[in-house]
């Protein structure tokens, strides 16, 4: 959804999550904690602490955008209440149909934006609020940025993989796949490319025992079709080129922008900096730095413990996730190959504090998790 012009380029999805509190209070159904709840709990507590000790401390100036950092933040944390309030097998069937429309729908507006049918690129660069050309032709979509685009685009590539290779809904999933893919090309962002190619590998490796000939045909041709249409986007071959010469704009800016975080990170490293938004760009294009220098060594494991956790959660209970209803499985397979675009996503751009990309995660993995629970508490009555 786009932002509203209030100055604070409010977004109307967090008009929406706070709606959640009322309805919260309203409910009152017996909400128990969980580790998800937990995790992120203490993630609030670290980032409202460094930006107190920033404030008295480091003579960092009040902002009120800090303050909207901050309620941003609470998003997810009622995401996760909320989803504990629903009937997780109805809720896997929303998403599961959420994911099917959803890629028919940016399908669609990806190619009336790429070739600009009806001038609808001028239309989505000023409602996400670019001026037309600013983005030298690239796909924003529903985003507002083409490489938070791109990785809204992945999200959906990797739930068709994963739903090919489980289920027998192949045909169909591949066709959404390759355009997609397109899709993903009319972004023109290298970095999901480069996620592209490893969740492919990584799903080739989850499924080897039963879709052997299946995943390496599907790379194979991934492929094939990838490489003739890259010589049809100037800003990835470019990119590429530049970037193996040592020559990439973007990436020598990138450098002098980690070095600059690395350099505040190191005046306090414990607790960092907080938000910081009136002292500080929050351009830095790398999320592990950003969240080093904003909330110091604490906030930054906090964070990483929040979004890599689950990969012991999935290890741990592999055989269980094996035996869940197939919607189910396909988004806790969705849930955890995602974590490979987060973690490449988080170098060059931001995933956590981007807004736009979490709050999708945030009810996948919480979904995953119930469903677990669900699935154990079944299984113990029926062992009794």
């Amino acid at each position: 959804m786009p932002t509203i012009p209030l100055g604070l380029s409010i977004r109307i999805d967090d008009f929406l999550a706070l709606f959640l509190i009322p309805l919260v209070i309203l409910a009152k159904p017996n909400f128990k904690t969980n580790r998800l709840f937990f995790s992120y709990l203490l993630i609030l507590l670290s980032f409202i602490t460094s930006t107190f000790y920033g404030y008295l401390f480091l003579k960092v100036p009040f902002s009120i955008r800090d303050v909207n950092e901050l309620f941003r933040m609470l998003k997810p944390l009622l995401i996760i209440v909320a989803v504990s309030y629903c009937n997780l097998r109805t809720l896997a069937n929303f998403l599961n149909s959420f994911f099917k429309v959803g890629a028919i729908l940016l399908i669609l507006l990806g190619f009336l934006e790429y070739f600009n049918v009806l001038s609808s690129r001028a239309l989505f660069y000023s409602l996400y609020g670019f001026e037309f050309g600013n983005m030298g032709g690239r796909s924003v979509l529903t985003a507002g940025n083409p490489n938070i685009a791109a990785a809204l685009v992945l999200y959906f590539m990797i739930y068709f993989l994963q739903r090919m290779l489980l289920t027998g809904d192949k045909i169909l999933s591949v066709f959404k796949i390759l355009f997609l893919l397109v899709v993903l090309l009319m972004t023109s962002s290298r970095t999901a490319l480069v996620v592209f190619v490893v969740v492919l590998l990584a799903s080739m490796y989850f499924h080897r025992k039963h879709n052997k000939i299946l995943s390496f045909a599907i790379i194979t041709f991934c492929i094939l079709l990838a490489f003739p249409l890259l010589q049809y986007f100037d800003y990835l071959t470019i990119g590429f080129v530049t970037f193996t010469d040592g020559k990439n704009t973007s990436m020598l800016i990138r450098y002098q922008q980690w070095s600059d975080a690395i350099n505040l990170f190191k005046q306090s490293p414990i607790i960092g900096w907080g938000p910081a938004k009136d002292l500080h760009t929050s351009v830095v294009d790398n999320e592990y730095f950003l969240l080093l220098r904003r909330y110091g060594v604490i906030g930054f494991v906090l964070v990483i413990n929040f979004l890599f956790s689950f990969i012991f959660v999935f290890l741990k209970r592999k055989r269980q996730i094996d035996l869940l209803d197939t919607r189910t499985k396909s988004i806790a397979y969705t849930t955890i190959l995602s974590l490979l675009m987060v973690f490449i996503i988080m170098i060059t751009n931001n995933f956590f504090s981007g807004y736009q990309l979490m709050p999708l995660f945030v009810v996948m993995i919480a979904v995953t998790e119930g469903g677990l629970k669900i699935f154990a508490r079944d299984n113990k009555i029926i062992d009794e």
